[in-house]
């Protein structure tokens, strides 16, 4: 049988939020609430330091656990008695059965405050990146995109009515390109300043 290897020391912030099995993004929540024993540099985590902070620091719902494997096993519980060692019949099984499902509750809810921990480190993050303009909301690209398409749209069916009388006019075959390149210039300039300002607040 092969044995576990043993957590390393120090793991770097994406690795401890593999070894912890979270998105990295939890971690940096875990970080910014100083929930983390980092290295001298701040770039590492040390492992063992840092998994009894989180688990110091968790909502107390795994208080008495300890307590109650303990009298599971039949030892000493803090402020009780100890069991006999042929136990108390019915009232043992009862008491094990409880402890059993006060375990799996404090398990659940342990889980439930991780997954909302991590939720609200997840919406911190977007919201630091719309802050900084790295993320842009759907529904405002959806509005740039759909305006500039319209606008373009409307250019290019107001284009032969508009320059086909300056082209009527031109005897120059080179003269009539240019001024077609100029009218479409015109056109994808006005598309790309709309582009420009998606992310960007309104004037």
């Amino acid at each position: 049988m092969v044995e576990p290897q043993p957590a390393p020391e120090t793991l770097g912030l994406r690795e401890f939020a593999d070894l912890l099995g979270v998105s990295p993004s939890y971690v940096t929540q875990l970080k910014r609430e100083g929930r983390l024993v980092l290295t001298e540099d701040g770039k590492r985590v040390r492992v063992a330091e840092s998994q009894r902070l989180i688990a110091d620091t968790r909502s107390p719902t795994k208080a008495g656990v300890a307590a109650r494997h303990a009298a599971a096993r039949g030892a000493t519980v803090p402020g009780g008695g100890e069991e006999g060692e042929d136990g108390e019949g019915g009232a043992g099984t009862a008491s094990g059965a409880r402890s059993a499902i006060e375990e799996a509750l404090s398990t659940r809810r342990a889980r439930a405050q991780a997954e909302r921990e991590e939720a609200l480190a997840r919406k911190a993050l977007r919201d630091e990146q719309i802050e900084l303009g790295q993320l842009v909301p759907a529904d405002q690209v959806a509005e740039v995109v759909a305006d500039a398409t319209t606008a373009l749209r409307t250019a290019l069916e107001n284009l032969p009515a508009t320059i086909a009388p300056q082209l009527a006019a031109e005897p120059d075959e080179d003269r009539v390109r240019v001024m077609l390149s100029d009218a479409l210039e015109h056109m994808l300039e006005d598309l790309a300043r709309r582009f420009a300002s998606i992310g960007k607040p309104k004037a």
